[in-house]
């Protein structure tokens, strides 16, 4: 009995733990906010000098690339306000059904973030990479 409350309660320690550490770490996949066919799944890193940075994917789920795909990146306090804007862009073409890398540096860190796609456009034509 006391060898199985040991085992429960360092589950049960080991997942809390796990949960706390996850919140910084983990990816978010959400919708781009401007048009359902392109997501976006991103997380805070930091760069080698320390600071903040948005790091993730854009991925195009559309017959037709995409491309001049400009992003905002919201710095959110612990109330949910909008504490600063960060812009980026995503370099080159994201391609039909794939993915493309983008990173957006930040200015301050925040309590969370919020990313959304400002403006895009879709190329002419089919499979372009």
């Amino acid at each position: 009995m006391h060898r199985l409350r040991s085992a429960c309660i360092g589950t049960l320690i080991g997942g809390i733990l796990a949960l706390l550490g996850a919140h910084e770490a983990r990816a978010i996949l959400s919708p781009s906010g401007i048009d359902p066919r392109l997501r976006l799944d991103w997380e805070v890193v930091q760069t080698r000098t320390g600071r903040p940075q948005v790091q993730g994917y854009i991925y195009n789920d559309y017959g037709r690339p995409a491309l001049n795909v400009r992003l905002v990146v919201e710095t959110l306090d612990a109330s949910g306000q909008v504490t600063d804007l960060a812009y980026g862009y995503v370099f080159g073409v994201v391609p039909v059904f794939n993915r493309t890398l983008f990173d957006v540096p930040l200015k301050t860190t925040g309590a969370s973030y919020r990313i959304r796609v400002t403006s895009f456009e879709w190329k002419d034509g089919g499979s372009g990479s």
